[in-house]
């Protein structure tokens, strides 16, 4: 919405469209996030903390599914200016181009994202199939579309989401967990999952710097659009949550290990505004892929 107002001729539409788009990047990557935490760490959650994370999971499906198709329908008002809004041609139209594609394969794959809140036993395998449909859904439309070698951007696009929603999605159960730091288990769990996040944090950060070559033809000339400036803010973001979620494992993981007095209030902190941070980045990725980069004569389609 920002960067529609700096336009010449700013549309409303278009800038609301920016807001729902980030709205749903919360819910639909959000929602991967808790799956593939629940997949990975949900066994050594509580009962309690369990049961608040397959109803946690459940509504991001919900709001995910919500979010989309209002994004779907707000994307065929801006297309058509509000004048054929309800034509059923135009709607079959939208839905065969790539914006019905990744709507098609993002449903498909919060539905799918469900099995992990059942006792159902190849629940976990249906929502890795789900997660993996999620995160490839975007890969199916917006700026990675229009460049080559496609096949490697949208490998890139998908990995990049993955360790994304794997730091997102554990936020919320990693804040339960600290809140009853008085317990072995809570240490436990926050030291292993420090130890994978690292591992993932390098490959988010390969992936951004390639996906960033990739997409941006003249590095040296970034900054003539707009999109160089939404990218450089979701980047600045993205390193403070990254320098915030580093003292969490040097300073506040090895006190919640230790025993500390007040130990899991500090860390349970330090997450709630390392969250506030991991959405403002959503936010400028949502500015960011309402503009595009800057078109130097030679760019290449797939």
């Amino acid at each position: 919405m920002i960067l529609e107002y700096l336009q010449p001729d700013p549309s409303l539409l278009d800038g609301l469209t920016v807001v729902l788009r980030a709205f749903y990047y919360v819910a639909t990557v959000g929602a991967a996030g808790l799956t593939l935490f629940a997949l990975g760490f949900g066994h050594r959650l509580e009962p309690a903390e369990a049961a608040r994370l397959r109803r946690t999971l459940l509504l991001a499906v919900a709001a995910g599914l919500g979010l989309s198709v209002a994004a779907l329908a707000l994307r065929v008002l801006v297309l058509t200016a509000g004048a054929s809004a309800t034509d059923p041609d135009v709607w079959a139209a939208v839905l065969r181009s790539r914006i019905g594609d990744a709507f098609w394969l993002r449903a498909a794959g919060l539905m799918l994202l469900a099995a992990a809140a059942t006792r159902w036993r190849v629940g976990p395998a249906v929502a890795a199939v789900g997660a993996a449909l999620v995160l490839g859904s975007y890969a199916a439309m917006g700026h990675s579309v229009l460049y080559g070698p496609r096949q490697e951007i949208a490998a890139l696009v998908v990995l990049h989401l993955a360790v994304v929603a794997f730091w997102v999605g554990s936020l919320p159960p990693l804040l339960w967990v600290a809140r009853r730091a008085d317990t072995p288990s809570a240490a436990a769990l926050v030291t292993d999952w420090s130890r994978a996040a690292t591992s993932a944090v390098l490959l988010m950060l390969l992936t951004g710097a390639l996906l960033t070559w990739y997409l941006t033809l003249r590095l040296d000339r970034i900054f003539e659009a707009w999109h160089g400036w939404a990218l450089a803010a979701k980047a600045a973001l993205v390193l403070a949550a990254l320098a915030l979620a580093l003292w969490n494992r040097l300073r506040h993981t090895p006190a919640l290990r230790a025993g500390e007095a007040g130990a899991g209030a500090r860390l349970a902190a330090s997450i709630r505004v390392e969250a506030v941070i991991v959405l403002l980045a959503f936010y400028a990725a949502a500015e960011m892929v309402s503009v595009h980069p800057a078109d130097y004569g030679h760019r290449i389609r797939s």
